[in-house]
């Protein structure tokens, strides 16, 4: 290597180095003003932090939709008995889960450095990779928020490395472990699954292979069936019922769109490295994990689903990305500066992504990326003012109010809607929409007024407006109207 090459090598090393360093600084900068944000950023915040207060106080979770409180848990529940852990000393505040997901998210980032070493020996492509993770753009707008991905994640990447490590029967019986926490975090995890068994399968390993199968197969039946006994069968219902929403060609393919134009540079190199791959027949399970976690992405397609479906992929790429720069660096040409500048051009993009064409094909809600600022924590207080005001039941959509003020949560505003046209809510949407026309709570909080037409031509109908009130979004505050 002669010298103008070794100055360009170092000089681009220490560039995408600190870029890194710049930008994990700048997700624990965010992580911690969300984690000390009280109220709620992304839907579905609230409906895990009940999950995880119920099982704190050793309440049921899945429960009858069509009876009160009408809440639909559709994860497993070990994210939020994680998370519940944390309920005795935190109480019910977003802070325990949010604290689990972003302490997931930095560890996911120290996993990917860690397969990455455990197949190189290199020292800067790991620790550079695995930090690049944490300026991802998805990465940045989902890794601290109180959901389930990045915890599920974390256990799928464990399974990959421990399986790595060890090559025995030690290494599969981990594996198989972790690849249960994954799916028992959330269902659709079954990339690292899958990819195990192929790569145990090609290095003719057939009893590790079916001993994996047989292994994650038995747990995994055993926690179902004593899950779904101690919830009378609810379980299910919660996790595959009513989880079996409408699916759209279009949204995968917008999705994939927007993800190609955001991680066009990681994709590129990943990709490319796994044509080299697959051309010289060198399998590895990092390529067949990103092989694999390229195929799942497929349910982003279903309603509901978003950018957290990606987080997974990011990931795989980011380790193949590592692989690749790794392997250039031995032949010591210009080629290994290759894959630095492309991670130092994906985190300078990220931060330009406001001002750049990423912006038309990526346009995500106004709470993603977002940090709250002190006016969103003064708007959540006077909501808080009219909720600790009235002595009854409180109906709230979003924003975690009723919890954070020890009163019940009612209702998955959104689901209950999706879930209408398959008629498995009729009872429970018309007794809660008889509750409202009694005038049941003593205070309707609506933002996006999600819940069914029925539910809210209700609420018009029976309640008057008397506050509305900016916290991240846009709450109206609702009361009973006076008897005539």
């Amino acid at each position: 290597m002669g010298r103008t090459q070794r100055s360009a090598t170092w000089i681009t090393t220490v560039l995408v180095a600190v870029a890194v360093m710049v930008a994990a600084t700048a997700f624990l900068h965010h992580a911690g003003k969300i984690i000390a944000f009280p109220y709620e950023l992304a839907a579905g915040e609230e409906l895990l932090l009940r999950d995880a207060v119920h099982m704190a106080q050793g309440r049921a979770v899945y429960t009858e939709i069509n009876d009160f409180p009408f809440v639909v848990s559709n994860y497993p529940p070990l994210f939020a008995a994680l998370s519940g852990v944390l309920v005795p000393l935190l109480g019910q505040s977003l802070a325990v889960t949010r604290l689990v997901a972003t302490a997931s998210t930095l560890l996911g980032a120290v996993l990917i450095g860690a397969i990455i070493y455990q197949m190189t020996r290199s020292i800067w492509p790991s620790a550079v990779c695995g930090g690049t993770y944490l300026g991802s753009i998805f990465v940045y707008q989902w890794g601290a928020w109180g959901r389930v991905d990045s915890t599920a994640v974390l256990f799928s990447l464990l399974a990959v490395l421990v399986v790595l490590r060890w090559s025995d029967w030690r290494g599969t019986g981990l594996a198989a472990f972790c690849c249960l926490l994954s799916l028992y975090t959330k269902q659709t995890q079954w990339a690292a699954p899958l990819a195990i068994i192929a790569w145990l399968r090609w290095r003719r390993q057939r009893r590790q292979a079916v001993g994996f199968v047989v292994l994650l197969g038995t747990l995994g039946a055993v926690v179902l069936l004593l899950l779904s006994a101690a919830t009378s069968g609810q379980f299910l219902r919660h996790l595959v019922i009513y989880n079996a929403l409408g699916y759209s060609p279009r949204a995968f393919l917008s999705y994939w769109r927007a993800y190609l134009v955001t991680y066009l540079g990681i994709m590129a190199v990943a990709t490319c490295w796994g044509a080299g791959s697959l051309r010289h027949r060198l399998f590895s399970l990092p390529l067949l994990y990103f092989g694999v976690s390229v195929v799942t992405t497929l349910a982003v397609g279903r309603a509901g689903a978003s950018s957290n479906y990606f987080l997974e992929l990011t990931a795989a790429a980011l380790i193949l990305c590592g692989l690749c720069w790794s392997e250039l660096a031995k032949h010591h040409d210009y080629a290994s500066i290759a894959v630095p500048v492309i991670l130092l051009l994906q985190l300078i993009w990220f931060k330009a992504f406001p001002l750049s064409p990423l912006a038309i094909y990526y346009d995500p809600l106004p709470s993603f990326g977002y940090t709250p600022q002190a006016s969103d924590v003064r708007g959540g207080e006077e909501i808080d003012r009219h909720v600790e005001g009235v002595e009854g039941e409180v109906l709230t959509e979003g924003g975690g109010f009723a919890l954070r003020n020890g009163k019940e949560l009612y209702g998955s505003p959104w689901l209950l809607n999706a879930l209408e046209e398959t008629g498995v809510v009729d009872e429970g949407l018309a007794r809660l929409e008889g509750a409202v026309a009694m005038r049941r709570f003593s205070l309707i909080i609506l933002t996006w007024q999600s819940y069914p037409p029925r539910i809210l031509d209700a609420v018009w109908a029976n309640y008057r407006r008397v506050d509305t009130v900016d916290c991240v979004f846009r709450y109206e505050i609702f009361v009973p109207r006076e008897e005539t």
